[in-house]
């Protein structure tokens, strides 16, 4: 009888959490002036996409740009600086990091800038809270079509909330944790409809790139394909931030990939691979590179 009751008891507390978490992540829609819409095609698209993190197996694809054939390309963050971004024409291209609407930093004001000289027709994904000038910014190019996404997670107990949490995905009104620009790229290529979707450039190996210095500074060396620079790890207001906010986000990164990987299944016809050699996400299923140009 006492275990009945308990079991009772756990469940209006779950349904309760749930129902309060619920109402936290959908009000950041109405916070941010959403109310709900969803500006995704959700359109079947032909092409397999290659979503191209900035690690340094992003060689792989200089280094064979020829067998990319039939192929359309996600790109995120800095890439726009690079020749890579030019060759390969990308047709997706996703932020998340609120730097490039706050910093006036050479390489940010150089991304803003390059946007409007894409002479190809792209679509930028940015997420709600971005303000409307970021936006407007883009669209001056008429090469350019803006699509927000939501950036809301929602992590109920129950197992009925947590097939509509899938339900919610598909309609934008709900997301994975965006933690990581790949999380976003990923989610937003499943909203406009690709079908097949392939990593690369997504290591995601910081475990061996972080230290702690003698200021107690997390300290991060950035291994990109185009360079590599330490620096200190800061949150958005330029705080050093501690090993503990650090771990936080990478498990709620790693996370996110295991909700992509169910709305994916959820889906019933979409596929995500990951094609990254040495890459620590283990949400996917991993294709070797030539497998999945085949």
């Amino acid at each position: 009888m006492m275990i009945k009751f308990r079991h009772i008891i756990h469940l209006f507390i779950a349904i309760f959490t749930d129902f309060y978490g619920l109402l936290r992540s959908l009000f950041g829609q109405v916070q941010h002036n959403q109310w709900f819409r969803n500006e995704f095609p959700f359109k079947a698209q032909a092409n397999k996409l290659f979503v191209l993190g900035n690690g340094k197996s992003l060689s792989d694809v200089v280094d064979h740009i020829e067998m990319f054939e039939d192929t359309d390309f996600g790109v995120v963050n800095n890439s726009i600086n690079t020749e890579l971004f030019w060759e390969i024409k990308p047709k997706l291209y996703t932020f998340t990091d609120r730097d490039y609407h706050t910093l006036q930093r050479e390489d940010i004001v150089a991304v803003r800038e390059n946007i409007l000289k894409i002479d190809w027709p792209i679509s930028i994904c940015i997420p709600y809270h971005y303000p409307k000038w970021f936006g407007e910014h883009c669209k001056q190019n008429p090469y350019v079509t803006v699509y927000k996404y939501n950036s809301q997670p929602w992590y109920p107990e129950l197992r009925f909330n947590q097939k509509l949490r899938m339900h919610l995905f598909k309609h934008n009104i709900l997301a994975p944790h965006c933690t990581n620009v790949m999380v976003a790229a990923i989610f937003s290529s499943m909203l406009i409809g690709y079908k097949r979707i392939f990593i690369l450039g997504a290591e995601h190996s910081w475990m061996h790139d972080i230290r702690v210095n003698d200021k107690n500074e997390v300290v991060l060396c950035d291994r990109h394909y185009y360079g590599e620079k330490e620096r200190v790890w800061v949150d958005y207001d330029g705080m050093p931030i501690k090993i503990t906010d650090l771990t936080e986000s990478l498990t709620s990164t790693f996370r996110s990939y295991y909700d992509l990987e169910e709305f994916s299944q959820f889906l019933g016809d979409t596929k995500i691979c990951n094609c990254t050699e040495g890459s620590y996400i283990d949400a996917f299923e991993r294709l070797r590179l030539d497998h999945s140009l085949n």
